[in-house]
């Protein structure tokens, strides 16, 4: 996917934790406790991980539009930029081991995480016009597997990682022994 604007990113990551809520919003209990593999994460566990990183997300991109506001330069009219930041699909982009930082701890329920979900979409949208006043390309922060990042590519990265733990739920539900 191509992003032209802040708009286009902020959409698709609306339509991201819009998807991932539905795939995790009529979860039992049962199911979000689910574990197929000793070393594999609950869907409830996923939940809590998606909310803490996308949560980390908002708080890089508005550090770094902080500091592009610093020293402001206008806006590129193009973003032009490609959504591809982790891999070529998410789901098939290499395993990663999540830091320690952003790991669940459980016992998290779905619902609380979806609160939170929702609440960093809210916070993207109330510094969109500030996002999209700026320049973001210049300013970077790293990335524990990819590198720099800029803040466009953070909040493109907020989508690819929705989207990447979707494809694992879905895993799971097909998983042998999943509740009914």
């Amino acid at each position: 996917m191509a992003y032209h604007t802040v708009a286009d990113i902020l959409a698709s990551n609306d339509a991201a934790t819009e998807q991932f809520v539905a795939g995790v919003a009529a979860v039992t209990e049962a199911q979000a406790n689910f574990r197929p593999n000793a070393d594999e994460w609950t869907i409830g566990e996923i939940a809590e991980h998606v909310n803490i990183v996308n949560g980390g997300f908002l708080r890089i991109v508005g550090k770094l539009l902080r500091q592009a506001e610093a020293s402001p330069k206008p806006a590129p009219a193009d973003l032009n930029l490609g959504g591809v930041i982790v891999g070529e699909n998410g789901d098939q982009a290499p395993k990663f081991q999540a830091p320690e930082m952003v790991r669940p701890k459980g016992g998290v329920a779905i619902a609380d995480s979806i609160v939170g979900l929702r609440n960093t979409i809210a916070g993207f949208s109330e510094i969109q016009p500030r996002l999209e006043a700026a320049d973001l390309s210049e300013q970077a922060f790293p990335h524990p597997a990819a590198g720099p990042l800029s803040a466009y590519q953070w909040m493109i990265l907020l989508a690819e990682h929705s989207n990447r733990h979707l494809g694992q739920i879905g895993r799971i539900k097909a998983a042998d022994g999943f509740p009914a």
